[in-house]
């Protein structure tokens, strides 16, 4: 069988191979045993504001803005769910506004607006609408904890040699949660065009708890990107139905534990030929505790693997 490690000995052996682990974190248990098996101290990341602005732009292209107006619109689509298509249609436009009022236009690049300048226009409306007001209402609060005094420059993420952990879980509040995460992922995709090809792998974001951001468009687009930016992504989640779909044609690698009868028999589609989904999404479904299937470039058909043992689960098998 082939051992495939747990989360922190993924770690561990990253950074044993020379690329640098960027771990989104929602658990605080993840970062101790990271901590404690690397002999180097992580880059903790918590969060006390962005300390970059979200609306730079990046790229010479004529209509850059309107390409950042667009993916932060869906990053805000991706913290509040619920929002509509009309409320989501007026951010956007708020959104656009701020950028025109600092001078840009088709081929002409203006200053860059302050992060707070969209958020400004939607709250001078005089008349606000039901659906504007709750639009405001999800806004404010993300304010009162400084989310839109977003300014100075953050170091890039890029640059860094040790492992770095994303402290998701240094707030309890489920919004904060989200924006924290999903813009920390824009800033590192920004940067990852700042740097340029890259001759080989040098990082890997490790998003955990892929659900919650399952609505988040970035991260099929930077995955079908990142590998020749010199960086690797992996993304955890409870169930499949969590990804885009788009997600899975980029996928090289996957590991499936015990799923359900859905999930099971999305998973055998992506690394099953059809005569052989039904076989593979039934041991999907049978798989036993510490046990899964893998598979990878290469090969022709799924493995069963056997989880590596550790500290916390020493029943696990071992290689």
């Amino acid at each position: 069988h082939l051992a495939l490690p747990n989360r922190p000995q993924c770690g561990q052996q990253l950074a044993a191979h020379d690329i640098t682990p960027i771990v989104f974190s929602y658990h605080q248990d993840i970062d101790e045993k990271l901590t404690a098996r690397l002999a180097d101290p992580p880059l903790t990341v918590r969060y006390a504001g962005l300390g970059f602005n979200p609306l730079q732009v990046d790229g010479d292209a004529p209509l850059a803005h309107l390409d950042n107006v667009g993916m932060l619109r869906d990053i805000f689509a991706a913290i509040f769910p619920e929002l509509g298509d009309v409320q989501l249609g007026r951010l956007r436009e708020a959104l656009k506004q701020s950028y025109l009022d600092q001078g840009w236009g088709p081929g002409q690049r203006g200053e860059t607006p302050a992060f707070r300048a969209f958020l400004d226009l939607l709250r001078a409306d005089a008349k606000p609408d039901r659906g504007l007001l709750t639009l405001l209402n999800r806004f404010s609060e993300l304010d009162d904890y400084g989310l839109f005094e977003a300014g100075g420059a953050l170091p890039s993420l890029l640059d860094q040699t040790r492992l770095v952990l994303i402290e998701i879980h240094g707030t309890q509040n489920d919004y904060l949660q989200r924006a924290f995460a999903t813009f920390v992922l824009y800033n590192l995709y920004q940067n990852m065009f700042r740097r340029g090809p890259q001759p080989r792998i040098t990082h890997a974001v490790i998003f955990d708890e892929a659900h919650r951001a399952a609505r988040l468009k970035l991260i099929p687009t930077m995955v079908k990107e990142c590998r020749k930016y010199g960086i690797a992504f992996v993304v955890a989640s409870q169930e499949a139905r969590d990804f885009d779909p788009s997600l899975f044609t980029a996928v090289a690698n996957y590991l499936a534990l015990r799923l359900g009868e859905a999930d099971a028999k999305l998973m055998a589609k992506n690394f099953a030929t059809a005569d052989r989904v039904t076989l593979y999404a039934d041991r999907m479904k049978q798989m036993p505790k510490y046990r899964g299937m893998y598979y990878g470039e290469g090969l022709r058909a799924p493995l069963t693997v056997a989880l590596l043992a550790d500290d916390a689960c020493p029943e696990k098998i071992s290689p």
